[in-house]
C-alpha cells in the first residue's frame, strides 16, 4: 500500500467535484430569481428561481462530468509516464572522487 492510498492526500479534487453541483444550483437560482423579478415581479422571481435551479443542476452535472474526465486522463498520463533509468554502463561506472581540495589552502 503506497502513501497515496492512505490519508487525505487526494481528497482536494473530490471536495471540489462534490461542491460543484450545489454551487451551480445556488448561483443560478439566485440569478434566475433576480432576472425573473426584474422581468415580471414576484411570480417571475419564482419561475426564474425554478428555471435557474434546473439549469444550474444540469450545468453542475456537466461541469462535474468534464472535471472527472480531466482528472482521470491526468492520472492515466501520470501513471504511464516513463521513469528515467540510466544505462547499465553508467550504473556500473567506477567513480573516482578528487579529495584534494585546493580551495582550502
Amino acid at each position: 500500500m503506497n502513501e497515496s492510498d492512505t490519508g487525505f492526500g487526494g481528497i482536494g479534487p473530490w471536495i471540489a467535484i462534490a461542491s460543484e453541483i450545489p454551487c451551480s444550483v445556488i448561483a443560478l437560482l439566485l440569478v434566475g430569481q433576480i432576472v425573473g423579478q426584474s422581468i415580471s415581479g414576484s411570480s417571475g422571481a419564482t419561475w426564474g428561481a425554478i428555471l435557474g435551479a434546473i439549469f444550474g443542476f444540469f450545468l453542475g452535472v456537466y461541469g462535474t462530468y468534464r472535471t472527472v474526465n480531466y482528472l482521470e486522463r491526468a492520472e492515466v498520463e501520470r501513471k504511464n509516464r516513463p521513469t528515467y533509468m540510466p544505462p547499465l554502463d553508467e550504473i556500473l561506472e567506477d567513480v573516482v572522487f578528487d579529495l584534494d581540495d585546493e580551495t582550502s589552502e
